[in-house]
C-alpha cells in the first residue's frame, strides 16, 4: 500500500511513519511533504497514492487550499492539532480525523476503517463514470419561495445558517437573525441542499458550513457547536 503523510514537523512525521510500519510491513511511504506547493507539484507529477495522511496547517497554509487547487480522488485521514475542522474535512475524501497527539491505537482504527470502506474509493471505468453521472446529474436548491403573512419571500440558499426541526415544523434561520418556516422535514432539505455547503449534523438540524464559529469535544465522541446566529439550545 503506498502511503503519503503531509506534515511539516520532522519528528512527527517520523514518529508516524515508524507506527505505520510496525502496523503494516507491507506499507511504502511515498513522499513526506510539508507544503501546499510542495503538495501540488507532487501531485502533478505522481501517481495517486493507495492513502494520504494529512496534517491540516502546513508550512505556508491550511491544506485545503491544496484540495482546491488539484483533483485528489484518494481517501484521506487527517492527523492534527485542531479540532476545529472536522466538519471542513467532510469536503475533502475524509474517512477519519485524529487529533494529536494520537497513539499506535488511533491509527489502528484508521487503517481498520480505511479497508473497510476502500471500495468506495476505487473508481469505475471513466465512460461508465460519465454515464452514470449524465444520469443522475444533481442540481442544489438555490432558493425558497416561502409565505410571509399574505404575501410572498425569496430567499436565497447562501442567506440560511441553518434548518431547526422542532414538534414537527422546520424552521430556516438566516444568518440577519430572521426565521421562516418551511414546508420541508430535515431529510427531505438534506436531499435538497448543496452537500459542499450545508451539512446535516443530527436528526433535526443541517447546519450551512459558514455559519459554524467553534466546535467543541463532548460526550461518546460527538461534537458541540457554536452557531451564528447563536442558537438559545445547545448543538450536539
Amino acid at each position: 500500500m503506498n502511503v503519503l503523510i503531509f506534515e511539516d514537523e520532522k519528528h512527527t512525521a517520523n514518529r508516524l511513519i515508524q507506527l505505520l510500519k510496525e502496523i503494516d510491513g507491507n506499507i511504502h511511504i511515498e513522499a513526506v511533504i510539508g507544503s501546499i506547493k510542495e503538495g501540488i507539484e507532487w501531485f502533478r507529477s505522481h501517481p495517486m497514492p493507495d492513502l494520504i495522511f494529512q496534517d491540516i496547517r502546513l508550512r505556508d497554509g491550511i491544506c485545503f487550499e491544496l484540495y482546491n487547487a488539484v483533483e485528489v480522488t484518494a481517501p484521506v485521514i487527517f492527523t492534527t492539532a485542531y479540532s476545529e475542522y472536522a466538519i471542513r474535512s467532510f469536503q475533502v475524501n475524509s474517512i477519519d480525523y485524529i487529533v494529536k497527539p494520537y497513539s499506535k491505537g488511533d491509527i489502528v482504527n484508521a487503517l481498520e476503517k480505511f479497508k473497510r470502506v476502500k471500495l468506495a474509493f476505487d473508481p469505475p471505468e471513466k465512460k461508465l463514470l460519465e454515464e452514470i453521472l449524465s444520469r443522475n446529474s444533481f442540481t442544489p436548491r438555490r432558493r425558497f419561495l416561502i409565505k410571509n403573512g399574505d404575501n410572498y419571500v425569496i430567499i436565497k440558499s447562501e442567506e440560511i445558517a441553518r434548518f431547526i426541526s422542532e414538534e414537527s415544523v422546520t424552521t430556516a434561520v438566516l444568518f440577519d437573525g430572521r426565521n421562516f418556516i418551511v414546508d420541508y422535514s430535515i431529510s427531505d432539505l438534506a436531499k435538497q441542499m448543496d452537500k459542499t455547503a450545508f451539512l446535516q449534523i443530527n436528526r433535526s438540524c443541517i447546519v450551512n458550513i459558514e455559519s459554524v464559529e467553534k466546535i467543541s469535544s463532548w460526550f461518546n465522541s460527538r461534537l458541540k457547536l457554536q452557531l451564528t446566529p447563536t442558537s438559545g439550545k445547545e448543538v450536539i
